[in-house]
């Protein structure tokens, strides 16, 4: 049980830092439209950050400007269950979000939650698929007309069952991707830029396996085992040949959480990101994110001499930058590059490790030029990036 131990305990290190229906045939609720204009106030022109604030009872989703982050406006206000915020993705084209809430009635949030699309120019809502897991983050695919959610049946013996599903935004239409038996989780990673395939995670007792199933919803094929414990912290990259993630990693005198990078083709083995420079070797790393390049992974690192700004490591030649300016102190966890590479969205805390983190700001670092703290309170989490023409 040495694996669902530390499975546990990935679990709670993961929230510091950072009767359900069984998913077959088509299950789809009453559509829902509630329309609400944008406020004054939004910026309109220009690189733009979307991001969330939590609050105990109503998420707000806010859009900053790039340059001046100052500068925001009110996308939307989300009414959820007490104490469980929202979980946004945003569309490829930059037009709507899909978020996951519980609703202010409550429930189980592995079991009732609902799946909402907003649309954000306009402030319309509707709702399009229930009985979801909360924890799992919608995916878009490539053309923006689905997602892929998740829904949990009941417990087994050592695991549940857990099914992806693909939801069609345009009348929540639902196909059974994926389900799976006796998991511990199962998650959503990616499509291939094509469309043709999913990318998952599956955690079960053996440990952790990336895998792939067609879009069309044939067979699964499992491709990694990404380590003999729980990863976490996955993300494709650009061009979904390869995969970022964390696991734990012996060193000399302890137990460490490292980045890896690997190959999504069967039999692949996972590298250590340190591999690709030695400066990584020391302390924690934190949320491998990558560069618009598909080329370089920027990763957060434990504070060394005071602070710690994010390490971009470059995977052809095999060398590390630091993303400056850093942090006076404390150290720097990447949330994600704009598309041009310009803007790099980090958490940066004033702690000391992952274990005492210290106070969190969401900050903007516009690369060689400053640092701008998006806002100074809150619980802030970064949702996507729209450019001039997203909307």
């Amino acid at each position: 049980m040495r694996s669902l131990f530390a499975f546990l305990v990935v679990v709670i290190l993961a929230a510091l830092a950072a009767g359900g229906c069984n998913g077959e045939g088509d299950v789809s609720p009453t559509p829902t439209e509630v329309g609400t204009p944008l406020p004054t106030g939004v910026p309109e022109e220009g690189l733009r950050l979307l991001y969330k604030e939590f609050g105990s009872e109503a998420d707000v989703i806010w859009l900053a400007a790039a340059a001046e982050p100052q500068r925001r406006g009110k996308v939307a206000e989300v009414e959820h269950a007490p104490d469980v915020g929202i979980s946004a993705s945003l569309s490829p084209d930059g037009e709507s979000i899909v978020y996951l809430m519980l609703p202010a009635a409550g429930g189980d949030p592995a079991l009732d939650a609902q799946a909402w699309l907003l649309e954000l120019d306009s402030g319309k809502t509707r709702l399009l698929a229930e009985g979801l897991d909360h924890l799992s983050k919608p995916v878009w695919s490539p053309d923006g007309s689905s997602i892929v959610v998740r829904r949990n049946g009941p417990w087994g013996e050592i695991g549940r069952t857990a099914s992806l599903l693909r939801v069609d935004v345009s009348d929540g239409s639902e196909t059974v991707l994926l389900e799976e038996q006796e998991v511990f989780e199962l998650f959503p990673i990616g499509y291939s830029p094509d469309g043709a395939s999913l990318y998952f995670a599956q955690i079960v007792l053996s440990g952790t396996h990336f895998g792939a199933v067609a879009a069309a919803g044939d067979s699964p094929r499992l491709l990694v085992q990404a380590s003999d414990e729980p990863a976490r912290d996955w993300h494709l990259s650009p061009d979904g040949s390869r995969v970022a993630f964390l696991a734990r990693q012996p060193t000399d005198d302890r137990i460490g959480i490292r980045a890896f990078v690997a190959e999504l083709v069967e039999g692949a083995e996972p590298q250590p990101l340190a591999d690709f420079s030695k400066a990584l070797d020391a302390g924690d790393h934190f949320n491998p994110v990558w560069h618009p390049d598909g080329e370089r992974i920027t990763v957060g690192r434990s504070p060394a001499d005071g602070a710690s700004a994010a390490a971009l490591v470059s995977l052809t030649e095999r060398e590390l930058e630091e993303v400056t300016p850093g942090p006076d102190q404390g150290f720097d966890v990447p949330a994600g590059w704009s598309p041009e590479g310009d803007y790099l969205v980090v958490r940066s805390f004033e702690g000391s490790s992952a274990a005492q983190p210290g106070r969190e700001h969401l900050v903007i670092i516009e690369l060689g030029e400053g640092r701008e703290t998006v806002a100074d309170r809150g619980n802030l989490e970064f949702i996507g990036w729209l450019a001039d023409d997203s909307q």
